[in-house]
């Protein structure tokens, strides 16, 4: 088995390195430090300037959505429809019939049902046991982003 740091040693003894050479190694790397803040900071603020037009382009939907709204406010018509909704506002004439607590009374259906009894054999404990199990073994729902979000908060 060969030694590779016998050859190693070898190949860099072989290396001529001249004044230029080095001088343009020097100056690469001399170079690469210097510039190395000056392109963080680029990018750094790059990504601010990024950011800064999401939000500027968040806050001109936010701009936009309030103007279609109050432009909404300043026709008629919508303005007595909120009034109608939101105060149970009424015009002369007319009659308001509010219903409190509506009970929905389920349909009734057309089917024919059969007068024999039917019997179903039911385990009371065998279920019982089966919906603990099955319980205990379900994955739990993975966090919606929102979730998520409340929890790191």
């Amino acid at each position: 088995m060969k030694h590779w740091g016998a050859d190693i040693a070898a190949w860099a003894a072989s290396l001529r390195f001249s004044v230029f050479t080095v001088v343009v190694v020097v100056s690469v790397i001399a170079g690469a430090f210097i510039l190395s803040p000056n392109i963080s900071t680029f990018v750094q603020q790059q990504r601010e300037i990024t950011q800064l037009r999401e939000s500027v382009r968040q806050h001109r939907e936010a701009v936009e959505e309030i103007d279609a709204e109050r432009s909404r406010w300043k026709d008629p018509a919508y303005v007595r429809a909120q009034a109608r909704d939101r105060l149970s506002y009424v015009l002369p004439g007319e009659t308001q019939l509010s219903i409190i607590s509506d009970v929905v009374l389920p349909v009734e259906s057309q089917e024919q049902t059969s007068k024999d009894l039917t019997h179903v054999e039911r385990n009371w404990a065998k279920d019982l046991v089966g919906s603990v199990i099955a319980s205990g073994t379900a994955v739990p729902d993975t966090p919606t982003e929102d979730e998520a979000a409340r929890s790191t908060k």
